[in-house]
């Protein structure tokens, strides 16, 4: 009994890391801050708009501006790797997004009068989502210090797909201004989930990654942050996934069993183990949002 009760907790939480649902932050051990990473402040953004102070912007370049906070943030990260910052890197990369957040923002608040030329709100809700979930989470830098090996492992894969992924999402951005018109709303929750199915192939199936099932677990929370950060919009709800491109790009049932079927080694976990204590909030996360899948 004890058995099948641990292998249903373990197959959950395969399951709900591919289902994205990861707010638990509540539940969460609060650990020590990393003096060692030192963040500039976000600006706000939304009704708090006007109590940025003006930074005296040449409204009439925009595409200067733009370009200048892109080379900025790029210097700040130094590194053309698309694959997951290894934990060395991940300050830097942090301090990267919140200046391209600080940038759009300063832009849109400066200039809102002076031209229709602006930083589109649903980029920097996005970035600003992936600067919450990963940067200022204490308890994930905590967790993604230890996955150097899984990254250097599944790194370059995990890239093809990152790639593949901005690709169709640019193409698709680049032809409206409405996002959120259904038919693009549906190429791009398409394109989100399929970057999800191919990192959670390449973390927890790939035969080079070798990556232990908890730093898989880490890392595949990272694409979704990420993926979330580029695709900003609900894809939970009225999404028809069976007509995307290429068919439904969520992992069957079947994979993710044979996944929990994989090593036995690996599912001798303690009681008491951080993971396990994970894997059970993953599972209350997913008994609570089952109807989402299928």
């Amino acid at each position: 009994m004890i058995v099948l009760v641990y292998f249903i907790l373990s197959f959950q939480d395969l399951r709900a890391v591919y289902l994205y649902h990861y707010d638990e932050a509540s539940q969460r051990p609060r650990l020590p801050t990393f003096e060692d990473i030192e963040f500039e402040p976000i600006s706000p953004l939304g009704k708090d708009k006007a109590k940025i102070t003006a930074k005296n912007l040449n409204c009439h370049e925009f595409y200067k501006y733009a370009l200048n906070c892109e080379v900025e943030a790029a210097l700040i990260y130094n590194s053309s790797r698309k694959a997951p910052p290894t934990p060395e890197k991940i300050g830097d990369w942090c301090r990267s997004i919140k200046h391209h957040i600080n940038c759009a923002i300063d832009w849109n608040s400066d200039c809102n009068d002076v031209t229709e030329q602006h930083f589109n709100d649903e980029s920097i809700k996005g970035l600003m989502h992936v600067d919450s979930s990963v940067c200022d989470d204490e308890w994930f830098i905590t967790q993604y210090d230890q996955v150097s090996d899984c990254i250097s492992r599944s790194g370059d894969a995990w890239e093809g797909c990152y790639r593949t992924f901005t690709d169709v999402v640019d193409r698709e951005k680049n032809k409206t201004n409405e996002w959120t018109h259904y038919q693009t709303h549906f190429k791009l929750c398409c394109a989100r989930a399929k970057f999800r199915r191919c990192t959670f192939e390449a973390l927890f199936e790939s035969p080079g990654s070798k990556c232990s099932r908890e730093h898989a677990v880490t890392l595949q929370k990272y694409s979704v942050f990420v993926s979330s950060g580029n695709v900003h919009q609900d894809c939970d709800h009225n999404m028809m996934y069976s007509e995307c491109p290429g068919g439904d790009p969520r992992p069957s049932e079947n994979t993710l069993k044979r996944l929990m079927n994989g090593d036995p080694d690996e599912m001798m976990i303690s009681k008491g183990s951080e993971l396990h204590h994970q894997w059970r909030i993953l599972f209350l996360f997913y008994t609570l949002n089952l109807s989402r899948y299928g």
